[in-house]
């Protein structure tokens, strides 16, 4: 497993278990995760994917399809 997919597979698992240990679902259905952590939710990846771009200069975050819990965008 390559570093960005360990990286990928941290976010989802971050995202499965605040699912599953929130009383809440997810507001939307995309997550912007970064480094193991959610950091909003949105209704579509592109503009999930352009405030990523826009708050993270080095761009390592994950947008995840939070219904199918797949990458959507990776770093």
């Amino acid at each position: 497993m390559t570093a960005s997919e360990h990286a990928d597979s941290a976010d989802i698992e971050a995202l499965a278990k605040f699912l599953s240990e929130s009383d809440a679902t997810a507001v939307a259905p995309y997550a912007l995760v970064r480094r193991g952590r959610i950091k909003c939710f949105f209704d579509n990846p592109t503009t999930a994917t352009e405030s990523g771009i826009q708050a993270y200069a080095d761009r390592a975050f994950t947008v995840i399809d939070v219904r199918a819990q797949r990458i959507v965008r990776r770093r």
